[in-house]
């Protein structure tokens, strides 16, 4: 049963691809502790290692035209154990929506109102993004485009504005950090960013050419991936030695900007951004939550449950942790690993079981011919 409705084009994939991961320049800040000035390399490198995991989702997608991730499990693992591996990739998703939730609602109740009751902004943010959920694949799709476009021209302006205040050697010295915490930053530059595009599994099977998602899906990736290594630059040429010591290093970064007393707190530049991107995040992950169930549930419509679990999202992202240090350590030392199961380990296992079913198919048309 196809739940989804709405069938968006490849350059609209494309944009939504880009708006989904255009928010890897502010969890960059959980990498910046580890590596500081080399976290540019880091970026280079996890752009790299995700380039061939993409390549295994795409032929995935490419296997199974047509099938979401749910079906996809059905085929490859059976009715029973496909179950299991679907409802896992259900708890995934929407542990992605309530941790991307707390990350929105503690930035702006630190940054820009701190004085605001705790649930304020998430339910809010909440009712908002259960709307573009009601509304479709469509409708969050044609905002994306948008969206990209706002969010290039902010990157792009406090990085002219702030070419004043770098300085080059502020880059020095390469990599002087060690080699474990390197590797860590490494990990979560892939696992948290990049990779998490595995959701959209779920999303391929409503483009309009199924043929044909190599070309937007590498463009986008490779977009945001350089879009990340202009911020890192960015904020390492401003900062210096306070980038270690920077909640968030745009946020901080922006508040450089002083020119002629008359252009100032550009900071706020950044809380927009972080609104733009991170709605996106969160709705995106949000929408293949309640598809994914509903697809799992057999029901002939996803909006039944879009209100129950956008609800309970709030409900738990607005205590999800005691501090905001918690979040920090648990992206640093708990997440990436987490992750890693559901972008690393079930994709490989997928397409292991994919690869030996067509061994053995072909060796039994070679022995019946």
């Amino acid at each position: 049963m196809k739940l989804e409705k709405g069938i968006i084009s490849n350059s609209q994939l494309l944009f939504m691809m880009m708006a989904f991961m255009q928010s890897m320049s502010l969890t960059a800040d959980f990498s910046f502790p580890l590596t500081k000035q080399g976290t540019w390399i880091v970026v280079l490198i996890a752009f790299a290692i995700t380039l061939p995991t993409v390549w295994m989702y795409l032929t995935i997608a490419k296997r199974y035209p047509g099938k979401n991730l749910i079906q996809i499990n059905d085929e490859v693992f059976g009715v029973y154990l496909g179950k299991v591996i679907s409802v896992l990739y259900i708890w995934f998703f929407f542990q992605l929506t309530i941790h991307y939730m707390y990350f929105f609602n503690s930035f702006w109740l630190t940054y820009i109102m701190p004085e605001t009751p705790r649930y304020a902004f998430l339910i809010m943010f909440g009712l908002v993004s259960a709307f573009a959920v009601r509304k479709g694949l469509e409708v969050i799709a044609r905002c994306c485009f948008l969206f990209t476009i706002m969010t290039w021209l902010t990157t792009f302006t406090l990085t002219t504005l702030l070419l004043g205040n770098m300085k080059l050697s502020y880059l020095l010295p390469v990599l002087d950090v060690p080699l474990k915490d390197f590797i860590q930053s490494t990990h979560i530059m892939v696992a948290v960013p990049f990779c998490d595009i595995v959701l959209f599994l779920m999303i391929f099977p409503y483009t309009a050419d199924k043929q044909k998602l190599k070309k937007p899906v590498l463009i986008a990736i490779s977009l945001s991936a350089l879009q990340l290594v202009i911020v890192a630059f960015r904020d390492i040429l401003t900062l210096g030695p306070q980038l270690s010591n920077s909640v968030s290093a745009s946020f901080t970064a922006a508040r450089q900007i002083n020119l002629a007393d008359i252009l100032t707190r550009m900071d706020i530049l950044v809380a927009i951004a972080l609104l733009i991107t991170i709605f996106i995040k969160i709705t995106v992950f949000y929408y293949v939550t309640v598809l994914s169930a509903a697809q799992m549930l057999n029901l002939r419509s996803y909006k039944p449950l879009v209100i129950p679990i956008g609800a309970l999202a709030v409900m738990i992202g607005g205590m999800l942790y005691p501090s905001d240090m918690e979040q920090a350590y648990a992206a640093k030392y708990a997440w990436p690993f987490n992750a890693s199961i559901y972008e690393f380990l079930l994709p490989i296992l997928t397409l292991v079981v994919i690869t030996i079913r067509d061994l053995a198919g072909k060796k039994k048309e070679m022995e019946a011919s």
